[in-house]
């Protein structure tokens, strides 16, 4: 049963085409926001005050989740990455010094 469960898994995960790169092109990405199903980079700046300057922001799949994933500065030069839910708009975890 749980060889079954794993194969079914493995096969829609592969064949899907949402689990087929690690990173969405930009045109679904814009799509999932036009649907709804994701939440803006605008909304989620606006949301969660990073204190500083963004560096970069990538979307893509992390453990089966998608995540914004933002680079940025504070104020005193501290480099750092959060990770943001992209569907709902939830910090996945906090703040942390990028070493």
């Amino acid at each position: 049963m749980k060889i079954t469960w794993l194969f079914l898994v493995l096969v829609v995960g592969t064949t899907s085409p949402v689990f087929a790169e690690k990173h969405p092109s930009a045109a679904q990405v814009k799509a999932w926001v036009e649907e709804g199903i994701v939440v803006s980079l605008e909304s989620i700046l606006q949301r969660h005050k990073l204190g500083g300057e963004l560096l970069d922001a990538e979307i893509e799949w992390e453990d089966g989740v998608l995540t914004y994933e933002l680079k940025w500065l504070d104020t005193r030069g501290q480099r750092h990455e959060t990770y943001v839910n992209a569907h709902t708009g939830a910090l996945i975890n906090a703040p942390s010094d990028d070493h």
